[in-house]
């Protein structure tokens, strides 16, 4: 790889947007779990009043995205950095495995807000009140 081409991508990574956009990735995915599992934990009694899963419907939907939005931000940066071996010093192998860690983590949570979101389906927001 050439100087100049090696230098433009050093920017690229050094950049404020692409490091707003390496943080997102590595922490919206646990950070939209949390908030649907609080967030969906009190709105369970406003959707039982109401007797509509609706509520809970969308915002596991809408934690979902943000979810999914922070794991293809990740891979995005994952693909900007390139490949560089572990042992390399300075901030493109730390941006490849914040990214990569950030792919892994963001799957994770979309899985376990899946897993969560299973139950409003088969047993609703009232079940056993």
């Amino acid at each position: 790889m050439t100087a100049r081409v090696e230098n433009d991508r050093r920017d690229d990574v050094a950049s404020r947007r692409t490091s707003l956009a390496l943080w997102f990735g590595l922490l919206g995915g646990p950070g939209a779990a949390l908030a649907s599992t609080m967030i969906n934990y009190t709105a369970v009694d406003r959707a039982c009043i109401s007797d509509s899963s609706f509520v809970l419907h969308f915002l596991t939907v809408f934690f979902l995205v943000i979810a999914v939005l922070a794991g293809l931000t990740a891979w995005w940066v994952r693909q900007r950095v390139g490949d560089w071996p572990a042992t390399a010093p300075g901030a493109f192998p730390r941006s490849r495995f914040m990214a990569t860690v950030g792919i892994l983590t963001a799957g994770v949570a979309v899985f376990g807000m899946i897993l969560q979101w299973i139950p409003v389906f088969f047993l609703g927001a009232c079940h056993g009140s």
